[in-house]
Parts: C-alpha cells; sequence; structure tokens
C-alpha cells in the first residue's frame, strides 16, 4: 500500500487516464525516470510530514483537558461510548495509542491527533501532487508542499492537532477519500475502487458531517462508472460491485462496539441509553440536532454566517492564501473539471453546515481547509506556469524560482512563529494540577458539584487510574444544586462547588459562606438558613 501511494506520487509513475479531456499545455508534466528529482516528491512528502507530526507532538497539550477533551481520554482508556455520535473508530484507535509507553494516558490519546493531522498533511500534499500532474503542471509539484504547509500551521487545524478531539482523524480520513478516488479513476485499478468505499464507510462512522460529502463522492464514482462502461474496460462489474459493497460495510464495522457496549453494558455510555430508541437517538446525534440551522435561515442571517465563514478562512490561510486559492480553483476547472466539480461541491456542503452549526460550529470547517489546502497548492503551481512560461532565459526563471520559494518558506516560517504562543499547549498543566489538588483535599465522603468541564477530569482519574471512589459527582443544573448542598453540609459531608459556564452559581454564592478550593470552593457554612428549613405549613420556602 505505502509502495503503490509512493508510485502513485512520484513524477515517474505511469499514470492510464480515463477522462478525454487531459490538457494540451506544452508543459512537460514527468521528471525523467533516472533524473536526480525522481524521488524528490517523496522525499518532500515524508519531511513536510514528519516536520508537521514534530511541530504538533513538540505543541501537544501535555495531560488531561476540560469537558470533551477528558472524555475521549479516559473513554478511550476504557472503551467507553463518548457522547452522540459515539465515535467508535475514534475510541477503538485511541484504545491502540493508550498503550504506548510515553507520558500519562491523556498525553496518549492527545497523541493520536498529533498523528492523524499529520497524515491529514501527508495526504493533501500527495492529493496536490498528482492534480498537478494531472493538470499539466508536473514540474511545479513542489507547490503542493506551499498548500499543504499553510494547511498545517493554519489556527484550527493545528490547535485541534494537540488535544483529545474527534477533528484530526476526520481530516486525515477525508483526505483518505481522497486521495483513492482519483487515484481509481486515474490507475482504473479496482483495488483504489475498495479502498475509496471502504474509507468512506469509516468516514461516515466516524463522523456525521461526511454524510453531507456524499453526494459529491456519488457523482464522481458515477462520471468513473460512465467513463469505464464508454471505454469497455470492465469485464468483472458484478464482481467489483459486489466487493465494492462488502468493502463499504466493512467500514462500518466499528459500529459493532457501540451495539456490543449498549447490550453487554460499559463502565460508561454518555446519556446511558435504555432502549434501542435511545441508542439511534445518540447514534444519530438526536441530542444536537437542534445545532442545525441555529442562527436563524432568513437572508440577512445567511448573509452574515457566510461572512463570519468567510473571515474564518481568511483567518487560516490569509486574504492572500484566498486568492491563490482561488486561482487553484480556477485552474483545475480548466484541467480537471471533475475534479474541481467534486472538491467544489465538498466545499459548499461542508462550509455550508459549518456556518450554521450553532455549536463549536468553527470547528467543523476543518475539511473546508484542507480542500483550500489542495486549492492553494495548485494556484501555486499555475501561477508558477503562468509566470515562467514565457520566460526563455533559464538562468532567470532558476532565479525567479529561488527567492520566491525563499520568500514563501520565509512568510511560512514567520507565520508560524506569530502563531506559535497562541497556539502552543505544552504547557497547559493547569487542569491536570487543580484536578488532583481537589482530589486530595477532598475529605473522605466529599460530594462535588461541577460543570461538564471539570466533571469529566474527575471522572477521567476516577475512571482511568481508580482514584476518589468515595466521592459523589453531581452537574446539571446549578438552579437545583442549592437545596442538596444544604442537605450534604447538614449531614456531615464536605460540599465543594465549581464554577458554571465561568461564573459562581447564584443560589450558592447568596446562602452559602464559601473557601477558596481547588476548581472552586468548599463549602463552609450556612448564610440563609431560613431558605432551607421547613416552615410550619409543611412546603419548603425555597420552593416558594
Amino acid at each position: 500500500m505505502l509502495y503503490s501511494l509512493a508510485m502513485q506520487i512520484s513524477p515517474g509513475a505511469t499514470i492510464y487516464p480515463l477522462d478525454t479531456d487531459d490538457p494540451d499545455t506544452g508543459y512537460d508534466t514527468s521528471i525523467p525516470p533516472n533524473g536526480r528529482l525522481r524521488y524528490a516528491p517523496i522525499i518532500v512528502g515524508i519531511i513536510l510530514t514528519v516536520t508537521a507530526a514534530i511541530l504538533y507532538i513538540y505543541t501537544l497539550a501535555p495531560s488531561v483537558m476540560p469537558g470533551d477533551y477528558a472524555e475521549f481520554q479516559f473513554s478511550a482508556a476504557i472503551l467507553g461510548v463518548p457522547h452522540p455520535t459515539g465515535y467508535p473508530l475514534y475510541i477503538l484507535l485511541g484504545k491502540l495509542f493508550t498503550l504506548l509507553p510515553v507520558g500519562d494516558v491523556a498525553y496518549r490519546v492527545n497523541l493520536s491527533s498529533a498523528v492523524y493531522m499529520a497524515g491529514a498533511v501527508g495526504l493533501l500534499y500527495a492529493v496536490a501532487v498528482k492534480l498537478l500532474r494531472l493538470a499539466g503542471l508536473g514540474r511545479a509539484w513542489w507547490a503542493a508542499a506551499v498548500g499543504a504547509a499553510l494547511f498545517a500551521v493554519s489556527p484550527t487545524p493545528w490547535s485541534m492537532s494537540l488535544v483529545a478531539r474527534s477533528y484530526a482523524l476526520n481530516a486525515l480520513l477525508v483526505g483518505c477519500v481522497l486521495y483513492a478516488l482519483i487515484s481509481w479513476r486515474t490507475t482504473g485499478r479496482a483495488g483504489w475502487f475498495y479502498a475509496t468505499l471502504f474509507a468512506i464507510g469509516l468516514s461516515m462512522v466516524h463522523h456525521g458531517t461526511t454524510y453531507l460529502l456524499l453526494p459529491a463522492y456519488g457523482l464522481y464514482l458515477l462520471l468513473v462508472e460512465i467513463e469505464r462502461r464508454r471505454k469497455h474496460t470492465d469485464t468483472k462489474l458484478p464482481a467489483r460491485w459486489a466487493l465494492g459493497v462488502l468493502s463499504f460495510l466493512g467500514g462500518f464495522s466499528p459500529m459493532l462496539f457501540l451495539v456490543y457496549r449498549f447490550v453487554w453494558g460499559s463502565p460508561y455510555y454518555w446519556g446511558n441509553p435504555s432502549t434501542w430508541k435511545d441508542f439511534f437517538n445518540l447514534l444519530t446525534g438526536g441530542p444536537f440536532h437542534n445545532q442545525v440551522l441555529g442562527f436563524g435561515n432568513d437572508l440577512g442571517t445567511q448573509l452574515g454566517r457566510i461572512a463570519f465563514g468567510i473571515n474564518e478562512l481568511s483567518i487560516q490561510y490569509t486574504p492572500v492564501g484566498i486568492a491563490v486559492g482561488l486561482l487553484g480553483i480556477g485552474a483545475l476547472w480548466r484541467y480537471r473539471r471533475a475534479e474541481a466539480g467534486l472538491f467544489i461541491l465538498m466545499l459548499l456542503f461542508n462550509f455550508a453546515f459549518s456556518m450554521n452549526y450553532s455549536l463549536v460550529g468553527y470547528l467543523y470547517f476543518i475539511p473546508t481547509y484542507l480542500l483550500w489546502g489542495i486549492f492553494t497548492g495548485v494556484g501555486t503551481g499555475w501561477l508558477t506556469y503562468l509566470l515562467l512560461t514565457n520566460i526563455r532565459d533559464r538562468f532567470a526563471s532558476v532565479t525567479i524560482l529561488t527567492a520566491g520559494g525563499a520568500m514563501l518558506i520565509a512568510a511560512l516560517a514567520i507565520v508560524t512563529v506569530l502563531r506559535y504562543p497562541t497556539i502552543d499547549q505544552s504547557h497547559q498543566t493547569q487542569t491536570r494540577d487543580q484536578a488532583l489538588a481537589l482530589i486530595n483535599a477532598a475529605p473522605q465522603g466529599s460530594t462535588l458539584y461541577l460543570d461538564w468541564e471539570a466533571l469529566s477530569v474527575v471522572r477521567f482519574y476516577r475512571y482511568v487510574y481508580g482514584m476518589r471512589q468515595d466521592l459523589t459527582l453531581h452537574s446539571g443544573d446549578p438552579s437545583d444544586w442549592a437545596q442538596a448542598v444544604y442537605c450534604d453540609f447538614n449531614n456531615g459531608s464536605t460540599p465543594f462547588v465549581g464554577e458554571f459556564a465561568g461564573a459562581k452559581p447564584m443560589n450558592i454564592e447568596r446562602d452559602f459562606t464559601l473557601e477558596p478550593a481547588p476548581m472552586g470552593w468548599r463549602i463552609t457554612g450556612i448564610t440563609n438558613r431560613g431558605l432551607y428549613e421547613i416552615p410550619p405549613c409543611g412546603t419548603c420556602a425555597t420552593c416558594r
């Protein structure tokens, strides 16, 4: 598989195009097989991927993080089921990372994101190299590294490569699908067809946003089938499609993990589903369906959301990167219309959903950023061709390329250095330190009232390391905490209360004496006891 991938991106590899619209640009698309630069694209791709991995690992979060991060970390360690949609592929792969002998368990799960995103960078590069060659710009293969490097250091993908979240693996799977799709069309080898369907299945299991990309995938596959039928190149169509369906279903196999945990139990299963209806509600992300079009669908709102999405893209690539990406779209549309249509449809569907998803929707733009990295690489290659195609002086061409390359490297270095302080998570130990301080300070049998962010961290230490099983944990609506805190305190338990959404719970601050403690406050007294005592009427005053 790796050898096949290497040969595909090597300028010396043979390509068997099925389409009839290959451009005749007069620009040499390959480098002689025995030339000194034969393996240069492969070497650059390896260097780029490894460099991205080093950057991500160097800035990686060293331990447990709050909220969803901690939930993914302890779920991977105990093979639990996190929040919708369950993320079985992420959990199963994450379990393998927890077996590595480096750092603590939380660090190991964070490390998986660094590996996935570095892989996505490498695949972006490989796809862009392939497209440049197919577009007749093979000598500008190096331009693919520009788009991949810009994607690697863009703020959102970089930040999501440092923590335990699902987005890096989603980017990797989208990259796998794109590479397999284009390889299937250009080589006609059935193995790429099976790989495409298998990767699509895995993507659908992993992240619900992949379903939005299915129309683009389907139309591209249909185009390839039409081309093959016209050329009469497929003599085993039924057998190929039968194996293709099996490959697609094989991609769904991680879903069996969720079924297994539902039927036979799990140490942690988000929402504690008790019926198959509950199970399918979790599987389909039911609790978050109201976040879709969460900003409204009127024209004014939608124009505002489009502006928001464009601004997010500009933050990742800068306005210059957007302009070069648009040039890349133009180049693909001119020379490789089928691939241009595939990418444009994918971008439109992902962009439209992400800009309208009201819960951390900005993170769902990552597939858009990956596609824009491809556009930027192709655009850089085409721009180079347009600038140099009429220059006959070899020295002048080399000088321009060298100067331009130096400027690009300098710009990338400057961007990386400027973004580094705001993205670096390598010194983020406050969450771990605060949680361990609270766990060590709480007397036996204490009760903790925490929001989701902090509760997940305490659960991490309970599930993964078996710490403080005696503590009683509460979350939910903080307006309901006061009565329970009063009862706990009167019964001799020591209540601890944390912030909720960044602020002190109002009733707690009003009615109790608070002493600063790790992750919040310790209850040391009651200032409004009359509100909680049962009056002569028999009705609790807090309910009046």
